[in-house]
């Protein structure tokens, strides 16, 4: 590696392999490759399976933020040893409702961070509309946002694929792909 200095202003120096030479067209030329890999990342995705996908996703966030609750109710609380001699059991309850908890209670916080993480305003309002505060029916969704049939059906596309491409993989990927045949 070589050590380079610029002659122009004191800076730090800049460390450079000498086999790596940049200019500005050769970072354009970059810019311009990258440019086009997300492009056809974009142009290969497939939209409607992974609105679907991410439609599936968010439609159990009711049912799993009300599970998530039931500690509340059930009042969970640590085992009590009273000293008295038990049967050996293979599974422990108190544990399993324990991590059933958190997993609801994590896929909630995950969907309401996976809905605030998208950019854009109209997409990320009609996400909470239809999925996370009171169900509310497609009419009334198109009144409050001041949207017409058609604009609500594609801002709702366009929510839900923004929505998949922020999921985080690990649990399931939501993003499907068209293959080289285009299906």
């Amino acid at each position: 590696m070589m050590i380079y200095r610029s002659k122009y202003k004191k800076s730090a120096p800049l460390l450079v392999r000498p086999y790596l030479l940049l200019t500005k067209s050769s970072i354009a030329q970059g810019a311009l490759i990258v440019g086009r890999i997300v492009q056809s990342y974009f142009r290969r995705l497939d939209r409607e399976a992974t609105a679907k996908n991410a439609e599936l996703v968010l439609g159990d966030y009711r049912h799993r933020h009300q599970k998530a609750r039931r500690t509340e109710v059930a009042g969970l609380k640590s085992p009590s040893m009273d000293g008295m001699p038990r049967t050996e059991s293979i599974e422990n309850l108190v544990e399993g409702k324990i991590i059933n908890h958190l997993s609801d209670q994590e896929f909630a916080t995950k969907v309401i961070l996976a809905i605030e993480c998208i950019d854009d305003d109209e997409q990320r309002h009609l996400l909470k509309l239809l999925y996370i505060g009171a169900p509310l029916s497609v009419e009334a969704i198109q009144v409050r946002l001041s949207m017409s049939a058609k604009t609500y059906y594609r801002v709702k596309e366009d929510a839900l694929n923004a929505f998949a491409e922020v999921w985080p993989p690990a649990p399931s990927e939501l993003l499907v792909y068209l293959t080289q045949n285009g299906h």
